[in-house]
Parts: C-alpha cells; structure tokens; sequence
C-alpha cells in the first residue's frame, strides 16, 4: 500500500511538474513571437517613415565627408596663419614697441 500510494504521488508530481514545464514553455514561445512581431513592425514602420521624410542611408556619410573636408581645409588655413604671423611678428613687436616709445616721449615733454 505505502508503494503504490508512492507511486500515485510520485507519477502526479512528475505529471504536475511536466504540464508546468509545458505551459511556461508555450508562454515562452508565445511572447517571443509577440516580441519578434512587434520589433518587425517598429522597425519597419520607422523605415517607412524616414523613407517617406526624404532620409537616404548615404546621405549622412556625405555629410560627414563634407564635414571632414571642411575640417581639413580649416587646419590648413590655421597653419598658413600661423605662418603668416611668425613672418610678421617681429615687425608687429617693433611697431608696439614705438607706439609705447611715442608715448613716453609725450610723458616726458
């Protein structure tokens, strides 16, 4: 009797433990589909909506080379100042130094 009642308890355990097991994996495939469905439709309703307001994938690319080409283009101007200004820094020190030296001159008349 002790076996049998064993066996009935045993067998309703493994019965309750295998629907379980079942049903939370059919929740599991139900919700992933859920998921994949509803990632399908965002991103395609996205897609349609940039598609729509004029957005093409390349176009940032462009922007960014232009961006860059305008980048370079300005640090190449930068060094030509600063070439500029080397070449002409000692006749700017020389014209501050004598408009402070006119200005002494009038202090002292």
């Amino acid at each position: 009797m002790p076996l049998l009642l064993l066996l009935l308890i045993g067998g309703g355990l493994f019965l309750i433990i295998k629907y379980i097991a079942v049903i939370a994996t059919v929740t599991a495939i139900i919700i992933s589909g859920i998921t994949v469905i509803t990632l399908a439709c965002v991103w395609m309703g996205t897609s349609y909506s940039l598609h729509e307001s004029g957005y093409h994938r390349y176009n940032s690319k462009q922007a960014y080379q232009e961006v860059e080409s305008g980048l370079n283009q300005i640090a190449g101007d930068l060094v030509d100042i600063r070439l500029q200004l080397n070449e002409v820094a000692p006749y700017l020190r020389d014209m501050e130094f004598l408009r402070y030296a006119r200005q002494n001159r009038k202090a002292e008349n």
